[in-house]
């Protein structure tokens, strides 16, 4: 069941082009299996607590929750209805014993993206367009925070668990209409830094930090005020790739990290003379006609408090449509 969960995964990139049965194909079997054997309903929290540690319910219970960590996670980077609904995902405190201290609060920042998955994919528009709205993003930021807090006893030793925080930290920095990129590139950045260090390690969810990240810092690259560090991190996790650290599949696969790594390939082929594409260091239209008749007007482009071009407008609605693994391979 759990295998079939990370199958749908595996073949994520080859699926997601119409090769084969689409992703939620072999998750949805994975989870209309854990529903026959009746693992979503609450069993006496007796039997999780005290018994054996391989005891059918305790297998059951961990199994049930590995499903629900992967339906989240792959509702909000595919853009995709929940196959869980909230109604079947209850944590309790027995759980974090069950777990194990990590998995437990992964498990609780999966159901905050679980919540940004719904809204993103709510048929009503009034839903999804207040994730948009900047106090909606406050109260969500507010929540991390309180997440943050309540973890500080294991925040200093737990790889995993930083930047699973992160992770959550720019998806909801990336819908807040207010963000500054500076905001993004700080998470970006930590989430890349992270993932090449041999202390992080190797999970399913690895490829998901990759994607939004780099979707992130590529988008940043654009910009001049954060360019170069932008392409610092970018090459950050090029390196990473390369030395096989944050991505499972194989080298030779057709998997998620030949799918990121084709992304900054394409990205550097533009940065150094692709169609349409001017040198890196200068911002687009500066040089131009236009340009110079603006500077012989004495008019010019809008500058912010420190005299450097302001980013464009983040495109939210490619990673609402597609969401951020759908977007890396458009």
């Amino acid at each position: 069941m759990i295998l079939l969960g990370l199958e749908s995964d595996n073949r994520g990139p080859a699926t997601m082009r119409g090769l084969g049965p689409p992703r939620a194909a072999w998750l949805g079997a994975a989870v209309g299996l854990a529903y026959n054997l009746k693992l979503h309903q609450n069993r006496s929290r007796e039997k999780y607590a005290n018994g054996d540690s391989d005891s059918d319910e305790r297998l059951g219970r961990r199994a049930w929750w590995v499903l629900v960590i992967l339906d989240r996670w792959h509702a909000i980077s595919t853009s995709s209805p929940l196959l869980i609904p909230d109604s079947s995902v209850v944590l309790v405190p027995e759980d974090h014993v069950l777990l194990g201290s990590v998995p437990f609060h992964v498990a609780r920042l999966s159901c905050i993206l679980g919540h940004l998955a719904e809204a993103f994919t709510a048929s009503d528009e009034a839903v999804s367009a207040a994730l948009r709205n900047p106090f909606v993003s406050k109260l969500l930021r507010g929540e991390l925070e309180r997440f943050r807090e309540s973890v500080g006893g294991i925040w200093g030793s737990q790889n995993l668990l930083h930047v699973a925080y992160h992770h959550v930290k720019l998806l909801v920095l990336r819908h807040d209409p207010t963000s500054e990129p500076h905001q993004l590139l700080g998470p970006a950045s930590r989430i890349v830094t992270m993932l090449a260090s041999p202390n992080t390690p190797i999970t399913p969810l690895n490829h998901h930090f990759a994607a939004l990240a780099l979707v992130t810092l590529a988008d940043l690259a654009e910009a001049q005020e954060t360019r170069e560090d932008a392409w610092k991190g970018i090459q950050q996790l090029a390196d990473a790739l390369e030395q096989r650290r944050g991505i499972a599949t194989a080298e030779d696969s057709f998997g998620w990290d030949r799918a990121i790594k084709d992304l900054i390939t394409r990205r550097k082929m533009d940065r150094i003379g692709g169609p349409g594409c001017g040198p890196p260091d200068i911002p687009p239209g500066h040089g131009s006609l236009q340009h110079l008749a603006e500077l012989a007007v004495g008019e010019r482009s809008p500058r912010d408090t420190t005299g450097l071009l302001r980013i464009k407008q983040l495109d939210t609605e490619t990673l609402q449509r597609h969401g951020y693994l759908g977007s890396i391979l458009l």
